[in-house]
């Protein structure tokens, strides 16, 4: 199996500025434009999708994708869901097969033309059509002509296979290996840009497949949580697990795909997934909801469901109905939110920086963040980090708060002198402590840094029925629970100037914050105003920001929370050691014994092959060593 260290020798030679398997990919993505999100917003369509089980909720979307009609109908990427799901059922197929023929011959023209361009990512070669092209043609491979057949074949020959060149993100990777493995065992005849046949092309894919599958499975993987590109990665490995005729290869993808799920499992609530992410696209990949389904909500939603219908969408690609089958107490482990519970994970695949997350789950809303430490504040991990998120659950769209700070567009080029949207990346002097329902705040950032000024939207959409302002905090009731903000630093009111949110800003330099949450039940009586008045009440007598510490050389804050704990944080340089700067309750916080996965009913010890499942008086045993799984009853 090829080691970790095999896999980026080349890239590293090349000059990355980041191991090719971290999350933040900022330097290689310097190779081509930032185009935003990899995958195109829902089509227009509306219409809400529902169903009871996962063979129910996959046929519905399936239905849904087959009613749309693309906005580009030559660009695969954006399109090919739209043909691929006609083809499937059987419905308006010379459509499909007249618009699929047209958009492939159209790339494979366009890419003949530009091959000329970059080397290390040519501009008419794009992963994202490589792989939906090649899922189409499995997809509705007894439907589709010969002619356009060869021409998904041609489109496939003009990548090289022979090593790994270009952008190395791992959805580049799994899907442009993947669709180039498929492809060699499709079309025997098929010769690649590196004069690889078709065996050569599966030997030298298979081998960096199998590497990525064991990172994954043993470490975690790149781009957790993320919101957009998760669902690439889960889908090109799906499509291996069920189109591959290579036996080992299948029994790897499905227990990585199982990996994967179980990861997303522990971090969903009822249509919502609450986890912090390593890449989130700006502010409508974070407010995902049953009405703003992003890709990875979209593939979750198939497997775990949710409390009430969803919006419809034109990622279904995880839909069709094939031999794979997620494992019934991964499925139970989604949907256990009757009583609260802590899921801690880390993700030691992340290179020089240090990634630990923690999501509190409550019958009626999430709160997630993370600890990291950088060793630079140049470093990648600032430019799409999503690293706090609270979700409630609610019957009104963008049920959503997470607090952010002005950033720049890719902090491993400050001279560019470019700020990110709002809503996207995270500072690089912003640091957080969670516990339990209870998240604190502390940013120190550098005169000379251009970006530090903090703001927290406010959704006027409805999901927040009611807000009021007391003593600095700022009071929510949010329908199904209450929440709290809370910055040391004066704030000011700015326009509504992202998606429908008032924007509270502050624009000191150096800061702390808390958000504080609790669930309705304790508060409850009395119609809203009167809710929320308790809880104000309680969160004015019963807790304490101590902020005398902000004006130390590494600014510190302490706070007693609403159930009584103590928070302290103090900011950690970026070059210094974590020294138990991070504390609850005076004991410190080990960061570093967090394991791959723990909560209730997951455990897998960080680097470890070995991940259990326990629920329902089943245990679903994995070992990634001799990849098996076992299933057995529990007394």
């Amino acid at each position: 199996m090829t080691s970790r260290s095999k896999i980026f020798i080349p890239l590293c030679l090349a000059g990355c500025l980041l191991s090719l398997l971290s999350p933040w990919a900022g330097a290689q993505e310097d190779r081509r434009p930032d185009s935003g999100p990899p995958v195109v917003q829902p089509m227009a369509g509306g219409g809400r999708i529902d169903g009871r089980t996962p063979a129910e909720r996959a046929a519905a979307l399936v239905r849904y994708a087959a009613k749309l009609k693309p906005k580009d109908e030559l660009y695969p990427k954006a399109a090919a869901s739209a043909y691929a799901a006609r083809l499937l059922l059987n419905v308006d197929t010379n459509y499909a097969l007249t618009k699929l023929d047209a958009a492939v011959s159209s790339r494979l023209e366009m890419a003949r033309k530009k091959l000329a361009g970059n080397p290390l990512n040519p501009p008419g070669l794009d992963p994202f059509d490589k792989v939906v092209l090649v899922h189409t043609y499995f997809l509705g491979k007894d439907k589709i002509p010969p002619a356009t057949a060869l021409k998904i074949r041609d489109y496939c020959e003009l990548y090289a296979h022979k090593v790994w060149r270009g952008y190395g993100a791992m959805n580049y990777r799994l899907m442009e290996d993947g669709a180039g493995f498929l492809a060699a065992e499709e079309w025997p005849e098929l010769v690649d840009a590196d004069k690889l046949n078709a065996d050569e092309i599966k030997a030298a894919t298979r081998e960096r497949l199998f590497g990525y599958f064991n990172e994954i499975c043993r470490r975690n993987f790149d781009e957790y949580g993320a919101p957009i590109y998760l669902a690439v990665d889960l889908d090109a490995v799906k499509m291996l697990a069920e189109f591959t005729r290579d036996p080992e290869m299948r029994k790897r993808a499905a227990l990585t795909l199982d990996a994967m799920l179980v990861d997303i499992a522990c971090t969903w609530n009822q249509g919502y997934n609450v986890g912090s992410a390593s890449r989130a696209k700006y502010w409508y990949s974070t407010q995902t909801s049953p009405d703003s389904m992003g890709s990875t909500a979209a593939t979750a939603w198939i497997y775990f469901g949710a409390n009430r219908p969803v919006s419809g969408t034109d990622w279904f690609w995880m839909a069709p109905r094939g031999n794979y089958e997620l494992p019934e107490p991964i499925v139970r482990v989604a949907q256990e939110r009757a009583q609260q519970f802590t899921h801690l994970s880390s993700v030691p695949a992340s290179g020089n920086a240090q990634v630990h997350r923690m999501t509190f789950h409550t019958p009626s809303y999430s709160l997630a963040s993370q600890w990291d430490h950088a060793p630079t504040p140049t470093s990648g991990l600032y430019k799409e980090g999503r690293r706090n998120l609270l979700k409630w659950l609610s019957d009104k769209p963008v049920s959503t708060f997470c607090v952010c700070m002005e950033n720049p567009a890719r902090p491993y080029r400050l001279q560019e002198n470019r700020a990110n949207k709002l809503g996207y990346g995270e500072n690089p002097f912003s640091q957080y402590l969670q516990q339990e329902g209870t998240l604190i705040g502390i940013y120190a950032v550098p005169t000379k840094f251009p970006y530090w000024k903090l703001y927290a939207p406010f959704t006027t959409g409805g999901a927040m029925v009611k807000r009021i302002e007391r003593d600095g905090w700022i009071f929510c009731h949010n329908g199904s629970m209450l929440m709290g903000f809370y910055t040391v630093q004066p704030h000011r009111w700015g326009k509504k100037q992202m998606e429908d949110c008032d924007l509270l800003w502050c624009d000191a330099r150096t800061n702390g914050w808390v958000l504080e949450t609790a669930e309705l039940k304790p508060f409850a009586g009395g119609g809203v105003g009167a809710e929320l008045d308790r809880f104000a009440g309680a969160v004015l007598a019963k807790t304490k920001v101590d902020s005398n510490g902000l004006t130390a050389a590494n600014p510190c804050l302490r706070y007693m929370s609403l159930t009584g704990h103590t928070l302290e944080l103090a900011w950690l340089p970026h070059k210094a050691r974590y020294a138990g700067q991070s504390k609850v309750d005076g004991a410190v916080v080990d960061y570093p014994s967090w394991p791959e996965l723990k909560n209730p009913w997951v455990f897998q010890q960080t680097n470890s092959p070995n991940l259990t499942v326990t629920i329902g008086g089943e245990k679903l045993e994995y070992n990634f060593a001799n990849w098996t799984r076992t299933l057995s009853k529990q007394p």
